[in-house]
């Protein structure tokens, strides 16, 4: 699923293992054509109004955006697409071939209307054959959200399986990602949420054990049908500092097992799960990477110098503009990561980072972090990473979704927010 924002980067790979900016040369054809909506026949838009009860003031996540997912839903090999919307109906939008799309939203009984919804994750969860929809949602204040399972009824319909199969969590997801983690044949389930907890002081990074039923991850392992919360006795921490943004499973060390690397926004490490293809998991951030992002965002995980390795890349938010830069909060001072350090916290530094495989050093999985060398540590205000080979010339490109329609960041607002006589003034 990829997190959609206001506007997007788009970075090619070159023939070295490095990474270099995308520039239109006079004359010369664009990669990619713009199709404008009255074209293709997708209307959907994201609308955020503004109101007292539920804003940014009072949830921070206001303005992170929805998602969307790209998959064969009647089986006649073309793609389609499903928005989810943050206040209002999500939408499915049918292909109809050279690029036209139809809403079948309300035939189909996927619009999902109520609450607040983050995410959404295409996948054929059943195993029938049939590609089916999960929503992931948010319960705060006054969106009371729930996460929902559409199963494909292969008809053209979808049915609300939720509780049937054992989903039906209500908190604050984020996203969903499927895959079988233990081999068994059947896709299991990592849900991907994050925190409302507003206390971000810090604190001594305990063991994860503080736990609540709406904050903090959970895997779902497949029995026979049913989703079974297993995150305990698989080693998943489910502490409220997590404030899931980005999850991706691959097998990172190659032993046949996938892995997970999940993107923490704030103070929370991020978390690299190690598959001890037993069942259970071993979070291992600390001993496989010097440093990551400290606002993390999104995440994506693939081979883009050729070496035979996953490689990582995590996005964060550090401006690309100086004018930006300089009117924007964004690293901490020393004392304070100082003291990070001190509680127990992996170093972090607010910038994108690109975690180079170097495969098992003295029997330990390590990355080398490459941002600043590959060119790709600063693309502002970044949600989600893509690789992909988007010019065929062999070699994994990168594309970055990128925007904010309100900066939470910005000096004034920050000075505004912390200022009581500023406020009433």
């Amino acid at each position: 699923m990829l997190r959609v924002p206001r506007r997007t980067a788009l970075l090619l790979s070159a023939s070295m293992p490095v990474l270099a900016g995308c520039h239109r040369a006079e004359g010369r054809p664009t990669l990619f054509e713009l199709l404008p909506a009255e074209r293709t026949g997708v209307t959907f838009v994201n609308r955020l109004p503004e109101d007292t009860a539920f804003n940014i003031l009072n949830y921070l996540y206001y303005y992170n955006g929805g998602g969307v997912a790209v998959g064969d839903v009647n089986n006649d090999g073309l793609p389609d697409l499903y928005f989810t919307s943050n206040r209002g109906p999500n939408r499915l939008y049918l292909n109809k071939g050279n690029y036209r799309f139809e809403d079948v939203t309300e035939q189909a009984g996927v619009a999902d209307s109520e609450g607040w919804k983050t995410g959404v994750t295409m996948a054929d969860v059943n195993g029938d054959g049939w590609v089916d929809i999960y929503v992931s949602a948010v319960s705060y204040l006054t969106m009371h959200g729930h996460n929902v399972l559409y199963s494909n009824n292969g008809d053209g319909t979808f049915t609300d399986r939720t509780k049937e199969y054992g989903l039906d969590h209500v908190g604050a997801s984020t996203q969903a990602l499927f895959f079988d983690y233990d081999g068994d044949g059947d896709l299991d389930m990592y849900l991907l949420n994050h925190s409302t907890h507003t206390e971000r002081a810090i604190s001594r990074r305990a063991t994860g054990s503080e736990r609540t039923p709406r904050a903090g991850d959970r895997l779902f392992r497949n029995d026979g049908g049913h989703f079974v919360d297993v995150s305990e006795q698989a080693g998943i921490d489910r502490g409220v500092e997590g404030f899931g943004l980005g999850v991706v499973a691959s097998d990172l060390n190659l032993d046949g097992c996938p892995d997970l690397y999940v993107a923490n926004d704030f103070q929370e490490n991020d978390f690299l799960y190690l598959n001890n293809c037993n069942g259970t998991f071993t979070e291992s951030i600390a001993k496989a990477t010097g440093h990551t992002s400290r606002f993390s965002m999104g995440v994506d995980a693939a081979d883009f110098n050729n070496d035979g390795r996953p490689d990582v890349a995590v996005l964060d938010m550090l401006p690309d503009q100086e004018k930006v830069l300089k009117t924007s909060a964004n690293a901490e001072s020393f004392n304070v990561f100082y003291l990070r350090l001190q509680a127990g916290y992996h170093p972090q530094y607010p910038r994108n980072t690109l975690q180079l495989n170097r495969g098992p050093l003295g029997g330990t999985l390590r990355f080398s972090e490459i941002g600043y060398l590959a060119g790709v540590y600063a693309t502002d205000w970044s949600w989600a990473p893509l690789f992909a080979d988007l010019d065929n010339d062999g070699y994994k490109d990168l594309f970055v979704t990128d925007g904010i329609y309100r900066r939470p960041n910005d000096l004034d607002y920050i000075n505004y927010v912390g200022n009581e006589a500023v406020q009433a003034s």
